[in-house]
């Protein structure tokens, strides 16, 4: 108490000080400011105390009450959309006239250990299509699995179940809405339980998709693929796509943003990295004589805007032997990122006969589908979770030390493919740059050999430094 005593002396000082300095030494026909001091002190006080008291009041249970989160989330969702009639009064103030909002009034939430339910009832004025219109945004503040029921008579039940629905459909709205979240060169995932899933590749830049047979990784790539085709055009996204399985990427063949032909032999995948390789050494040289650290400095030095390059292999455990496809992904996942270069690697198992250690380290971005047993979940999460998932299309994200549940929406083979040709309609006839300069055949260029070809090469010249050359024909 002496402490608290001390203090409250120290204030009083303080205050009778700063009202010295304002007011001077009297006021008021002479009355000393210090003998006001007490008074005004005592009345600021007081003031102060009330707003301490009544700010308390309102926040304190959105300290320590779940329903009071759920109370101001659900505001902060009505603002965002629009759900609100928007009214006039008079100010107490200046008497003019000026626009409030009124909300829809939220008459209970109760919280089960299953199911979150939330009483809404519409003020006077406001149309019940309005917030039908908005369920989106529920789901968007409360995760995929928020559902608006219509009880009519103006009066709604908001349902916010805390499981994941086995099956989502698939949004181009809700990955756009990620991305731009996100931000930067950002990849759409899922639906997690609040809300969706994205990563921006220029912080976390290489992603391993692992999982039996059946359950989502198709899907996954699908999704990927296709949301980054519908946000991006050929001068912003390129891409390298290898279908060692011959199944997935069939659907991409003629649209602007590949790359060549869509490798579907372990030799095509060697020579499209190869290629790979040749745009990440051309970038470092650009770079380099640009005095640039990344991309996006790159950018801002020269006004040259250079698209993303995203390298997309499925069924990566086909490469096992390939040293010089190793090399190239090694290099990629240690160098890509500064220089807009991604890795996507697909396949069904990350045991050490599959997968190099090397290689599965620069994969930042883990996305776990169902996976044969608990050994090779543990290896590639730190977790047995994943082999006990029984939902298709469900999966564990991890970044970092981070590691989150996702169910992943369903986008049919069908479907996909119409937003393909929608994608090739709308950039038919468009140009892009190369990633690559032209080779002007006047300069001689330079040519690596591996060692087979060099052996063949000098077994070549030796033969023909063998025959015998005839003479020449005298002038």
């Amino acid at each position: 108490m002496n402490v608290l005593r001390l203090f409250d002396d120290y204030l009083q000082d303080l205050a009778r000080n700063l009202l010295i300095d304002l007011l001077g030494g009297s006021i008021l026909g002479g009355l000393p400011t210090y003998r006001l001091a007490d008074g005004l002190y005592l009345l600021i006080k007081t003031i102060t105390l009330a707003y301490g008291a009544a700010y308390t009041a309102l926040k304190a249970p959105g300290w320590i009450s779940d329903k009071a989160k759920v109370k101001e989330m659900l505001v902060r969702a009505f603002i965002e959309a629009g759900v609100y009639v928007e009214k006039q009064r008079k100010d107490w103030g200046d008497g003019k006239m000026k626009p409030y909002r009124v909300f829809p009034t939220i008459e209970r939430v109760a919280i089960a250990a299953n199911c979150t339910t939330i009483n809404l009832r519409l003020p006077i004025g406001m149309e019940p299509d309005l917030i039908e219109r908005k369920a989106w945004v529920f789901q968007r503040v409360f995760g995929p699995t928020a559902e608006l029921v219509n009880d009519r008579a103006g009066r709604f039940r908001l349902l916010i179940p805390k499981t994941l629905p086995a099956k989502i459909p698939y949004s181009l709205e809700t990955a756009q809405a990620a991305l731009q979240r996100t931000g930067g060169f950002a990849l759409y995932i899922g639906e997690a339980y609040n809300g969706s899933v994205a990563v921006d590749l220029k912080q976390a830049p290489h992603v391993g998709l692992v999982g039996v047979t059946g359950w989502g990784k198709s899907t996954a790539l699908r999704v990927i693929l296709n949301t980054w085709l519908q946000v991006y055009g050929p001068d912003r996204l390129r891409l390298f796509l290898a279908d060692l399985k011959m199944t997935e990427f069939g659907l991409y063949r003629g649209v602007p943003h590949v790359e060549g032909a869509i490798a579907v032999r372990r030799a095509e995948v060697v020579a499209m990295l190869a290629e790979v390789h040749e745009v990440l050494l051309y970038r470092q040289e650009m770079f380099h004589q640009a005095g640039a650290v990344d991309l996006d400095e790159y950018e801002e030095l020269t006004g040259e805007r250079l698209p993303y390059v995203a390298v997309c292999i499925d069924e990566v455990a086909s490469l096992e032997g390939e040293s010089a496809a190793h090399d190239i992904l090694e290099e990629i996942g240690q160098l890509g990122r500064s220089f807009g270069i991604f890795l996507i690697l697909s396949q069904q198992r990350v045991d050490r006969e599959v997968m190099d250690g090397k290689l599965k380290n620069n994969l930042n971005v883990r996305i776990a589908y169902r996976m044969s047993d608990d050994m090779n979940s543990k290896m590639f999460l730190g977790t047995a979770a994943a082999s006990g998932i029984d939902t298709k299309g469900r999966c564990y994200v991890k970044q970092a030390t981070d590691t989150v549940e996702v169910q992943t929406p369903w986008l049919s083979p069908k479907e996909a493919r119409a937003q393909v040709e929608d994608i090739k309609r709308r950039y038919a006839g468009v140009a892009k740059a190369p990633l690559l300069p032209p080779i002007n055949p006047n300069i001689p260029q330079p040519v690596e050999l591996n060692d087979e070809e060099s052996a063949d090469l000098r077994e070549l010249l030796t033969a023909l430094m063998q025959e015998e050359v005839p003479p020449h024909a005298s002038a």
